[in-house]
């Protein structure tokens, strides 16, 4: 009898920790709720920033009450909440499925803006592939030409000046390793397009130096001598204004 009492008194005291232990549960959406009701409930989750459980509550409105309005709203808080815990490639699916499903829905600005903005920092640094940033500028285009009065539109041509940037050093860095390599003439196509394409961005000296040597290893003694003669009269440090100063001098004596 005893051991009987002592059984139920384990099972009693075990099922109260199990479900004191378990608070998700309780603020687990229920089947019973309207879909404001629970859209309410996920929204709150947000706010407070418990991005996980809101994910799920939102997950939960948009599969159990599908065509309706807080479904359409869901979806974009869903997407939100990855973008703000910073899982941003969940984010870019998440925002894409948004304005796929729900392309008039009543986010669909701002789902346009964070999709770009997602695509942008979910991309590699300078140093690797920039297909996502250049995927991202189109993105971010795109969104000034839909939505030129947009209240966003300051944050995107601050974002797609850093892309210019990105973009630019990324194909610096090629133009870097061809001349390492010793391949000049490919070298001067990199610092050409540079050139041409981000006029105001700011070399370094030594990419200077390297410019004008690729002119002068490529046959061309004219721009070489223009590229190094205005590189001596600048304040460039002494390891790259003697061997400058010393090809300059080897052209003119010529």
């Amino acid at each position: 009898m005893k051991t009987t009492i002592y059984l139920l008194l384990v099972l009693v005291v075990s099922a109260i920790t199990l479900f004191t232990a378990c608070p998700k549960r309780q603020e687990k959406p229920s089947l019973q709720q309207s879909s404001a009701a629970a859209l309410e409930q996920a929204l709150k989750l947000k706010q407070e920033k418990r991005y996980p459980q809101a994910e799920e509550a939102f997950t939960f409105v948009i599969f159990n009450f599908p065509g309706s309005t807080e479904a359409a709203d869901a979806q974009f808080h869903l997407a939100d909440c990855y973008f703000l815990s910073r899982n941003y490639q969940q984010a870019q699916s998440e925002f894409e499925f948004y304005l796929s499903n729900y392309p008039h829905g009543r986010y669909e600005e701002e789902a346009a803006f964070k999709l770009a903005l997602s695509t942008f920092l979910a991309a590699p640094g300078p140093h690797q592939d920039q297909t996502q940033s250049r995927r991202a500028q189109e993105l971010f285009l795109e969104f000034l030409e839909r939505y030129p009065e947009s209240t966003f539109r300051s944050k995107v041509q601050e974002v797609l000046s850093q892309i210019d940037t990105r973009l630019a050093y990324n194909d610096l860095e090629a133009a870097r390793l061809y001349f390492k390599a010793g391949e000049y003439k490919s070298a001067l196509v990199y610092y050409q397009y540079i050139q041409q394409t981000w006029p105001n961005l700011t070399w370094q000296y030594v990419d200077r130096y390297r410019l004008g040597v690729c002119y002068l290893e490529t046959g061309d003694t004219g721009k070489a001598k223009q590229v190094l003669s205005e590189l001596v009269t600048d304040s460039a440090p002494l390891s790259v204004l003697r061997p400058a100063q010393r090809l300059l001098n080897r052209i003119t004596s010529h």
